[in-house]
């Protein structure tokens, strides 16, 4: 169900002439475009691409695992997987942005915290593969976001994350202690 008001069946005939009508290069965003959404910054940024979104219902975003990655040399040098923490980080910034797109983006004086996740890994994801998150809006209540996840190879389903976002103002956070 879309996160606008009206019925489920009138909210998705709305939704699909709308995302019929904006081209799916409008509906994209680059490595660049990612950086402007998000406060993280290398080596903590793993979406490389937004491939799709409407704002309030869903985005879609990849995540290309190479072998270069820090996070591989150490996990496992014997037989390298991608750690399932790192999926869980993509899976909050590909929730992040969907938050931002389908509200509006963050004050300078604001972040946005995870305050929930549940996640069930399927299959080990390891470098050359490209994991695609299809990422679904449940419900916005407050400053609060709901949102849910599969993450696929290829065919294959290799994750699912449920979570919760929170949007607060800095000073709300209690004395800086770095």
């Amino acid at each position: 169900m879309s996160l606008r008001t009206g019925t489920p069946q009138a909210a998705a005939e709305t939704d699909a002439e709308t995302a019929a009508a904006v081209p799916s290069a409008d509906r994209e965003l680059g490595f660049t475009e990612i950086k402007k959404w998000l406060r993280h910054r290398h080596p903590m940024i793993y979406i490389d691409r937004v491939t799709d979104h409407e704002p309030g219902i869903f985005l879609t975003s990849l995540l290309s695992v190479s072998g270069n990655l820090d996070a591989i040399a150490g996990h496992f040098p014997e037989r390298a997987i991608f750690p399932g923490s790192h999926l869980v980080q993509a899976f909050a910034q590909s929730g992040i942005i969907l938050y931002q797109v389908s509200t509006s983006p963050l004050a300078d004086d604001e972040l946005t915290l995870i305050g929930s996740v549940t996640a069930r890994f399927t299959k080990p994801v390891v470098p050359g593969d490209q994991v695609v998150f299809d990422v679904r809006a449940d419900r916005l209540r407050g400053d609060a976001f709901f949102f849910s996840c599969h993450a696929t190879v290829g065919e294959k389903r290799v994750a699912a994350f449920k979570g919760m976002l929170n949007r607060t103002k800095v000073e709300a956070l209690g004395r800086q202690l770095w």
